[in-house]
């Protein structure tokens, strides 16, 4: 990929919002769902004109565990510009390109928040593999959460860390703001590790006190090929 120049269509706040986009490909084959993809969203002028609106990173990432064989594709972006996110997406090329890759999709803004735990390591030399646990759901208040998610990741980092944990997240719903729901992202660099901090009942039981109903949890990994990323 090319890097074109681009100008700032907008004024970049100074924070990053997350768009997750899980869905069902339009392909059954996940090889021409990657070329799809690449030709929706990897031209150079196609990145150059979300970079312009406030997208910092795209990347591509497919189900990992138990679902490996899933037919589901999982985006993760940062913006930095709310207003810039959507009107990129309310182009109607963009939308089209969407619907060339997507049969079925759930396009979600979440919003940073200054009481939410947020944790972000390096990986260790050679640990190239990267996989990503979600967990979303209702959750009662916002001021409670972020009490409980900031107790349970001091508490739990270190030994999360030794386990493979590079990057912990938390956001709360920006797209309905009346909504109370959260979203954890993780990231990781061992699948083992991965696996056993969330198959741990000890673990995950600080969630139970967190969402006010059964949260949606899934794990990902980065498809094999090459899919254009930023």
């Amino acid at each position: 990929m090319t890097t074109l120049p681009f100008t700032l269509a907008i004024d970049p706040k100074p924070m990053q919002f997350l768009l997750t986009v899980e869905g069902t490909p339009q392909a059954g084959d996940r090889d021409k769902t990657r070329q799809a993809h690449n030709m929706a969203a990897g031209s150079d002028q196609g990145v150059a004109a979300a970079r312009s609106f406030g997208d910092l990173s795209h990347a591509v990432y497919v189900p990992a565990g138990p679902g490996a064989n899933d037919n589901r594709l999982l985006f993760i972006d940062y913006w930095n510009s709310v207003d810039g996110l959507m009107s990129f997406f309310s182009d109607k090329q963009v939308q089209a390109g969407g619907e060339m890759v997507f049969k079925s999709r759930e396009p979600v803004v979440w919003a940073p928040s200054p009481g939410l735990p947020r944790v972000s390591l390096p990986a260790p030399t050679g640990r190239t593999e990267r996989y990503v646990g979600l967990v979303r759901g209702p959750i009662a208040s916002r001021q409670a959460a972020e009490q409980l998610l900031t107790e349970t990741t001091r508490k739990a980092l270190n030994g999360n860390r030794a386990k493979g944990l590079m990057a912990r997240e938390w956001y709360f719903r920006a797209d309905q703001p009346e909504a109370l729901e959260a979203i954890g992202v993780d990231v990781w660099f061992d699948a083992e590790g991965m696996a056993a901090i969330y198959n741990d009942p000890d673990e995950m039981k600080p969630l139970a006190n967190l969402f006010t109903g059964k949260p949606v949890t899934s794990v990902w990994q980065k498809p094999a090929g090459q899919w254009v990323e930023w």
